[in-house]
């Protein structure tokens, strides 16, 4: 008899810790996978900021850096259909421009020398606001288990 009692009991510990994996609207991250591709406007790349993928819950969000060549990675995104903002307003300030007296490369902490801006790639590339905010972004994208590529082009 005690035994059915703890049998029982451990089945309803076992259906309560499963029942609460996930709900049926949200499909959770996709552990191990990644979304990559290239960010434009106009056709150009854009060389500074971020990629933020939201799930449509807006429960979970990944985010990744995009490089000098507006090539970006988000890792374990959230899977589904999802709205991608592209924050670039935090680079203001990181201006293409010569650095040091004679345009050359420019001073760093404790004297260390570093390269111009054009080669370190912190580019700040104006992009319109509504790309700043996936509610106004106006771009999507589903994401599924794996690796996959989705460029993201922009216009002005």
């Amino acid at each position: 008899m005690k035994r059915i009692r703890i049998s029982a009991l451990v089945l309803a510990a076992l259906a309560t810790l499963v029942s609460g994996c996930g709900s049926s609207g949200d499909l959770g991250l996709n552990k191990g996978g990644q979304i990559s591709g290239q960010v434009t406007i106009d056709g150009k790349p854009v060389t500074a900021g971020t990629v933020i993928i939201f799930s449509a819950n807006d429960q979970h969000s990944s985010s990744g850096p995009i490089n000098e060549y507006g090539k970006y990675t988000v890792k374990e995104p959230p899977l589904g259909n999802c709205t991608i903002s592209v924050r670039t307003s935090n680079m203001r300030g990181s201006v293409r421009g010569k650095a040091g007296p004679q345009g050359t490369a420019g001073s760093g902490s404790a004297g260390m020398v570093l390269p111009p801006p054009e080669e370190r790639g912190l580019t700040y590339i104006p992009t319109p606001e509504r790309y700043e905010d996936q509610k106004t972004s106006g771009l999507t994208v589903e994401i599924k288990s794996g690796n996959q590529e989705h460029d993201i082009p922009l216009t002005k």
